[in-house]
Order: structure tokens, then sequence, then C-alpha cells
């Protein structure tokens, strides 16, 4: 069985599943160089298609993660119990313009599929799953656990914010969610705005940020505007806070009171409001006194902060983050929604993300030719890695599939050596990025139980850079620029079982170096997607991104270095 999944909305995507593996997803935005690409991924179709010698008429299912709901009495049902909260007519037309506006959004994703669809003549083997759900069927399918918990939250999908399903003898059940006017993620991101940042897009600055602030009466203040009670978060709705993106109009209180703190008080503030929710909402809906496995995804739990928090649970066994946790993981998890609600399946470990376009050397050295690129041919990575960072040169590392997801996991990455402290000054400037956000280190298995507290051999979510540790003494003293300033590290684990080829160069380059981690970053300028072909990763070192440029075993030098 083929299925195609799409997903038109922020960080549009396509993905492939034959015969229930999962063997192709990439984001539009990587194609298009169009950050956060909202449509139809129609760039990715075409890859994968012409890729694997497909058609629509070759395909047995397209699935796409909305429900494709024209009424829905529960939502009814939660409007009115709303309503009657509040004898207020402004807030009730808030309210109705919540309604009314979420539903145009979800109106104008299914408009714009179904007319694709009839185009395409695909029309018939469209299939529809809810937006939460396939958030859900994306991270337990894809997990290494046989029975867990799924909880998935973000602004907003299918009139909800955020669910929590059970998985048993084969079967997702949902036992709790919240609305769409209940959002943790709208909360978040109003932040966000208010502090000049974009929604949806700079999260992780506040995230970022928070490290830097300190405890302040804000958090008081938030908390007069949000209530949790028997595992439901739920929003005062007025001057302090509306269920969607606002303006200052909107909200005029919660900016009044946020011009009075510092940008890092403020991200502290929300920080803090966003790990205590959502821990107490998790440990309302676990069973007590049993140990359980836990799948995350959704927006929310992009923010590596917060699932290091969910991981140390009393009650938390082990803890997964579907790697592609936004709205870009939507193409497989609905495609898993439907999938499973067909047969009987069973979650395989998703143990690599390379799910994209590759290059092979013979490839690469023919766009090199026909480009007059002047290169060497490396026979030892490992040791052509020492040399250039031994001279503090930084690395564009181009190697095997684009990843999926919004991490970059060594095969489209900057690479550098985490003994300058002062590299997130420099090397963000460089990129045009903010001096504050934090570069993650890579390591190998063997030596990752060195470098960070609590880590476990069994624990997969920092394979794909989803969380955070405290770092050892040992670590913090030899990797300086990779230690947050709360003394943590969001790393990525390589293992011998699921990337050999960059497990062995790393193995030979610490035995080389004597280093027991680099620093990883996103091949891309700030704003940018992450490079996709060798036309992307060239132009990235002609705008002095990095000094030297890896493409498979050819090294590149800048035109002006010296």
């Amino acid at each position: 069985m083929k299925i195609l999944g799409i997903s038109n909305n922020l960080g549009a995507s396509a993905s492939l599943i034959i015969n229930g593996k999962l063997i192709c997803a990439i984001h539009e935005e990587r194609l298009n160089r169009n950050k956060d690409f909202k449509g139809l991924p129609k760039k990715s179709i075409k890859y994968i298609f012409d890729k694997y010698g497909l058609t629509f008429k070759s395909l047995d299912l397209i699935t796409f993660g909305v429900a494709n709901n024209s009424h829905n009495p529960s939502v009814d049902r939660s409007i009115n119990n709303l309503k009657k909260k509040y004898n207020d007519k402004k807030i009730h037309k808030i309210i109705d313009h919540r309604y009314k506006t979420e539903k145009k959004w979800i109106k104008k994703h299914i408009n714009e599929i179904k007319e694709f669809a009839k185009k395409n003549n695909f029309l018939k083997k469209l299939k529809f799953q809810d937006h939460h759900l396939s958030h859900a069927a994306g991270a337990l399918f894809t997990s290494p656990f046989h029975d867990a918990y799924v909880f998935t939250a973000d602004g907003k999908g299918d009139f909800l914010s955020s669910t929590c399903y059970s998985y048993k003898n084969n079967k997702l059940i949902l036992l709790s969610s919240n609305s769409t006017f209940d959002s943790l993620g709208y909360f978040y991101s109003n932040v966000t705005s208010a502090l000049g940042f974009k929604p949806e897009k700079h999260e992780g600055k506040i995230t970022g940020l928070a490290a830097y602030g300190k405890k302040t009466n804000l958090i008081e203040y938030f908390e007069t505007f949000i209530k949790f009670k028997k595992s439901k978060f739920s929003f005062i709705i007025g001057d302090d806070y509306q269920p969607f993106f606002c303006e200052e109009k909107h909200i005029p209180n919660f900016y009044k009171k946020i011009k009075q703190y510092s940008k890092e008080d403020v991200s502290y503030a929300a920080q803090y409001i966003l790990e205590k929710y959502i821990l107490k909402w998790i440990k309302s809906l676990l069973p007590k006194n049993k140990k359980i496995n836990i799948c995350l995804s959704g927006g929310i739990f992009a923010n590596v902060k917060l699932n290091q928090r969910i991981n140390e649970i009393h009650n938390v066994k082990n803890l997964y983050i579907h790697p592609a946790m936004g709205d870009q993981g939507l193409s497989v998890g609905s495609s898993y929604a439907e999938l499973s609600q067909i047969k009987k399946i069973k979650p395989k470990f998703l143990s690599s993300v390379a799910l994209g376009n590759s290059y092979s050397n013979n490839e690469l050295k023919l766009f090199l030719d026909n480009n007059k690129i002047q290169y060497t041919y490396m026979n030892n990575i490992a040791l052509e890695i020492h040399k250039e960072l031994s001279k503090n040169r930084p690395i564009g590392f181009f190697s095997g599939r684009m990843e999926y997801g919004p991490r970059a996991l060594l095969n489209r990455s900057i690479i550098y050596h985490a003994k300058d402290k002062k590299v997130n000054i420099w090397l963000n400037k460089r990129l045009n990025r903010s001096e504050f956000m934090p570069f993650a280190p890579v390591t190998i298995e063997e030596k990752a139980k060195d470098c960070f507290k609590e880590w476990k051999s069994n624990q997969f979510a920092a394979d794909f850079m989803t969380i955070t540790y405290k770092c050892k003494k040992n670590f913090v003293k030899k990797c300086p620029a990779a230690v947050h300033v709360d003394q943590t590290a969001r790393p990525q684990i390589i293992r011998k079982s699921n990337n050999f080829k960059h497990y062995k160069i790393l193995k030979q380059f610490f035995k080389i170096s004597g280093e027991i981690a680099i620093l990883n970053t996103s091949f891309n300028n700030h704003e940018e997607p992450i490079v996709c072909t060798p036309t992307d990763a060239i132009e990235s070192l002609n705008r002095r991104n990095i000094d030297v440029l890896f493409l498979e075993n050819f090294k590149i030098f800048r035109k002006d270095f010296n």
C-alpha cells in the first residue's frame, strides 16, 4: 500500500509510506526556499513522484491532517458553555470571532486540497484526519514504544489546542482534550509577539531568553487569567487574554504589564507558566504509581526545556518527541492515523530522519566541474575536520539525505569545536541570528553518558535534538560553548546502529582530537530554510556563513579565503 501524506499548513510537507514504512518526507520550504511556507507542497510531491516513479493514479491513498467536518456538535456545546460563563456581549463577540476565524481557516485549507485533488483526479482517494489525532499518530507510530500515553499541544487545530490519548491493544483512545479557546500555545505566542518577535516563528527565542531571566511577580499576573482544574486548562477572556494571535489593541492590559519588565524576565515568566501548567496537565492524566512511556507532538513540544521537565516526572518511564513535532509533521501523522484505522499496525521506531534528497560523489563531482569550482577530494573526512577546526574555521557539513523536521542533525549542519565561548557572538553575527541563541553539541553514544546527567542509552529523544539535559562537570569544562547559562545542553546523540557513517567519522575525530563533542547549528542564514542542494551550500559558503564546505567527500574553500 502506497500512501502520500500532504500538509499545506505552516511548514508544508509531503511524505510517502509504503507498506507501513516511512521512506520519504520533505518540507516544501527546503525546495522552494520560502521559509515556513504555507500552501500546497507541489515541489515536494514532484520530488517524491520522480524519485519513486509514482503518480497520483499509482497511489492507494492520499491523506490530509485536517478534519473535513462541516458541522461539529461538540464544538457548538463548547461555545455555548463558554458563553454561559460570561454575561458580556463583548466577550461573546470575541468567542464568535474565534470560532468563525478557525472555521474559515479550516475551510480555506480543505478547499485548497480538494481543488488540487479534483485537478489531479484523486478526490476519491483523499482521506481527511483530525489535526490532533494526526499529531498523536505521527508520534506514536514512529516511537520505540509498544504502549504509551500520547500528548499533543499547539496553538489550534480542528477547534482543539491539546489532547491526551492512551495506546493499548493497538488502539489510540482519546482521554482528554482542551479547546482552542484554552490554548497555552496562543499564550506563549502572544508573549512572543508582545516582545517584538514573530509568533509561529520565534517562540524559540523566548525559550532561549528565559534562561537569562529571573522570577518576578509577572508570573502572578499571568495566573490571574490562567486556571487549571480537573485536567483542563481555562483562560479568562478579556483585556489580558484572547484565544488567538493578538495585537496590543486586543489585550491592552497584557501589553501594558509586559512593558514593565525586561525581555529576559518576561520570557522567564512565560516559560515558567508553560512548564507549570503542561506538567500539571500531564501528571493529572498519567496513571498513578506506574511507569508510563510518553509520546509528544505539536508545536509546543518544540520547547526543549519543557521536554526536559516532562522527562523528569517521576513516573515517566521513557520519552519520545516526534522529530517533526510542528505542523510539518502532519503529512506523516495523517497517513499513520489513516493506516491505523484500516488495519492493525504497531509502532515502528523511526531511527533516522534522513528522509529527503541526497547526492552521490559522482553527482557532486559533475556539479563542481561544470561550475568550475575548485575542490579537494577527502579520503579521511575525520582528519580533515580536525585540520580545519584546529584552525578555528567553521565548516558547512553536507552529507547524506536531508533531514525531516526542524533540526539540523549533521546532514545539513554548520559544525565547529565547542571550546570557544564567544562563538555564539561571532558565528551568530555571521548568520544574522540573535547572539543569545545557543548552539547544540553532537557526540556519539559511548561518550554521551560522560557528558549528560541522567541520559540513558534507551532514551531516543536526544537522537533528534528534542530535549535538554543537565551537563556533567567535565563536559562544562571541555565544551563551554555548548553549555547554556543554566548548565544544560540540547544534544544530538549519534548511534552506530542508526547513522554508521557519521558515527564512524565522529569516533575517529574524537580519537584524533581528544574532544568529546562538537558544536552543531543549522546550515542556514537567519530567516532562511536550511540548505537543501549543493547550489544552496555553495551560496552559503560565498556569503561567508562558513569558511570551508564539506560536500560529501569534497572540500571547498571560499574564493576570497586565504
